[in-house]
This record gives structure tokens, sequence and C-alpha cells, in this order.
């Protein structure tokens, strides 16, 4: 289980207070609270450290070049836009499983973390809230200026358009996604209709490439998809041959380890796991439609046991459809020791689909406050609290309701 302290950095000031300021990045992990109280903030720099922690394990960068002449911050942290979030007593560590970063007093360390558990190479998306923009623009890769990270998500997204071979089933409205790779157009068909995706509604603009792109990597990852293109570049491979080398050639190995050691190397550039990081999945989506995202999502963390997903949401809706797949798993486990097994799973996938159902354990959900604080939401029973700044809302809209009833009543 990987882990961060962060303080002093952008809108985040104490952070999170209990455990020393360290806070678990679990299996499902949510962000929620008011705009601008850094849950974008805090994903992006969870990326950040992710990748760089991969490129280290690589060999893709040294432990100097990451450190020296501030490239952590005007490098890597600028890419996502985080520049100008560090402040003269910011204080940042991340503790992985292979590397543990530390920033303070305006300097980063790195050191290998001896303790931790064998390091699976991850393959790290980060899906912005900017994604409807790739569907709407003809060639965006042509146009100049826009942010690194949907330049990134661009490029995976053109590779799911690629993979594509038929007609894939969305989870929104019985709709398929047509991709003609010819023309380069991309498609929404429904029972009786076709129409583009530039055309179609901003729910569907937002989605198709959420769904795509985690779809494509999550199916990669699990081998049903050729993805090794993307994965290793000439340089890799050139890198790759000779760690192989030196060790065939090394006469100070036995046999019985070369083996051994080849694999250690391959494991270098085969990604394990994915990582998806998702801003607001339930961007111009439908309730209804939310929860099959949502749902979606699951399935594909579910996918590979070491799978990890990351949300940022204002939704009230995606912490409510959570605590139905975290129930579920509960449900499931009991119908496990019922004679009915068969007739109970299927009254339950009629709620939820069975692949997304999730443990309790699995999930943690952080409330981000205006005041700079983190703050892990309880549980009752395994199950997410009612009682958070998206329920609050809600809350606060019916009292207001009330308010203006007794208004009303006065004026008779």
């Amino acid at each position: 289980m990987r882990r961060i302290k962060i303080k002093n950095f952008g809108p985040i000031k104490a952070g999170f207070t209990e455990n020393n300021g360290f806070f678990d990045v679990e299996k499902v992990t949510i962000f929620i609270g008011n705009q601008g109280t850094g849950k974008s903030s805090v994903a992006k720099l969870i990326s950040t450290l992710t990748w760089l922690e991969k490129a280290l394990y690589r060999g893709e960068l040294t432990e100097k070049e990451v450190t020296n002449n501030h490239r952590f911050i005007n490098n890597y942290c600028a890419y996502q836009g985080l520049k100008n979030y560090f402040q003269s007593n910011t204080e940042i560590e991340y503790q992985g499983d292979a590397y543990e970063f530390s920033y303070r007093g305006e300097k980063l360390t790195v050191l290998v973390n001896k303790i931790s558990k064998q390091y699976l190479l991850p393959k790290i998306m980060y899906i912005p809230a900017e994604r409807n923009f790739v569907s709407v623009v003809n060639q965006p890769d042509k146009l100049k200026g826009l942010p690194s990270p949907l330049l990134t998500f661009l490029a995976e997204y053109e590779k799911a358009l690629e993979a594509i071979k038929e007609n894939i089933q969305l989870p929104i409205n019985n709709v398929e996604f047509e991709f003609d790779k010819l023309n380069k157009i991309a498609n929404i068909r429904g029972e009786d209709y076709k129409i583009r995706l530039s055309e179609a509604s901003s729910g569907f603009q937002s989605a198709v490439p959420l769904f795509l792109v985690s779809h494509f990597l999550t199916k990669s990852i699990g081998n049903d998809i050729d993805n090794s293109k993307s994965e290793v570049s000439l340089k890799d491979l050139r890198r790759i041959m000779e760690e192989v080398r030196k060790i065939v050639e090394d006469p100070n190995f036995l046999d019985e380890f070369k083996k051994t050691a080849l694999e250690v190397v391959a494991s270098k550039y085969r990604p394990a796991r994915f990582i998806n990081i998702v801003e607001e999945p339930e961007q111009n989506l439908y309730p209804k439609s939310q929860k099959e995202i949502l749902f979606k999502l699951l399935e594909f963390a579910n996918f590979n046991p070491e799978n990890e997903l990351l949300i940022t949401t204002h939704s009230p809706y995606i912490i409510s459809y959570l605590t139905l797949a975290i129930k579920s798993y509960n449900v499931q486990e009991k119908i496990t020791q019922s004679n009915k097994q068969d007739d109970l799973n299927k009254k339950l996938a009629q709620i939820i689909p069975l692949p997304s159902v999730i443990h309790g354990r699995q999930v943690i959900i952080y409330e981000l406050t205006e005041n700079g604080s983190i703050n892990k939401l309880p549980t009752f029973d395994g199950l997410p609290s009612d009682n958070n700044f998206l329920n609050q809302q809600l809350a606060d809209s019916n009292e207001l309701f009330d308010q203006l009833l007794e208004i009303e009543e006065l004026c008779q």
C-alpha cells in the first residue's frame, strides 16, 4: 500500500492530521470536497510521484536527474500544472513500493524503499476533466497550447480507437460505439439511429473517451490486446538488450539464476497493473449513467488484483453507488453460505454487475475542506458515512426549502 503526506501545498494547509500526516492510497481511493479545496491537486501529485517511481525503477531517470536543479518542480510537477502550488514551507512525503520521496526545505530527496513488497510495474493513466475536448475537435493533436496531461490522454485515446475491431457496447443507454478507421470518424449507434460522437450529447462526449481508454488499458495489461508497441520504445528495447547481454555473458551468473534475472529485467518494461486516475467521472451525466460508468470503472479495477482506481468527484451519487458496490460484496459473502446461491446471485446481479462489487476494506474516501485539511470519511459496518460534504449540500437544500415554506405560511 502506498501512502503520502502533503502540507502547505496550494489550497492544502495542515493536510491529513492523523497518522503523522500520512494517508493511504487504497485499491479504490475517492477525493470529495468543494471547488478549490485541492482534490485534483492531490490526484495529480500522486500521479506524478507514482510515475517518477516507475521511471526510476525502469532506469529511465536517475536519482540525480530527479533531484537536481529543482527539476521535480520545474519539469515533473509543471507537467501537471502544479509548479505554482509550492511554497517555502511545503512538505511532501511519498512512500511507494520501490522508492520514497521527501520534499522539505525546497529540496527533494529520494531513497530506495528496502522494506516494501515486490514492485509491480504500473500503467498510469490520468484522465482529465477536459477529456470531452477530444470528442468534439477534429485533429486535436494539431492544436498548440493544450495541457500536457490532455495530450497524453489523447495519445492513449487514439491507441484505443486503433485497437477497435468491432463495435463496442457502451454502458450508457444500450448504445454502441462505432469507429470508422478509414475516415477516422467516431459514431454513436442506437437501435434506430447513428450520429457522430462530435454531435452527440455532452455526456457521451465526456464518457466515451473515459470508457474507451479505461477499457483499452485494462484489457491491454490483461493480454487481450497487444499493447507492446505503446510500452516498449526503441530506447527501451536497446536498454533491455543491453541488460540481457550483461546477464547472459556474465560468468558469475549460474544458469539456474539467469532465468530469474531475465524475468526481473522483463518486469521493468511489462506493466503488471493499471492505475486509473479519473477526474469527475460524473461529468455531464444523468445519475443513472453515473452509476453505469462507476460500475464499469470498478469492474476494470477488479480485473486485476493489483489494479487501482482513484477518483475526484463532486457527485453525491458516486458515493451512493459506491456504497451499493460495497454492500453488494457483503451480501455476496452471505450468499456463498446459502443453499440458494444461483437464485440469489441472479437477484444480486440485477442490482449491480457482480464484477463491480468491492470489499469495503479496499475503499477509502477523503474529504478535503476549505480550511486546507484532509479528513478520512468514517465508515459504519464498512459502508461510507452519510455525514459528508456532498450529502450535507443536499440536506442544506432541504433546509432552505423548509424555510421558504415557513415564509409562505407567514403570508397567509
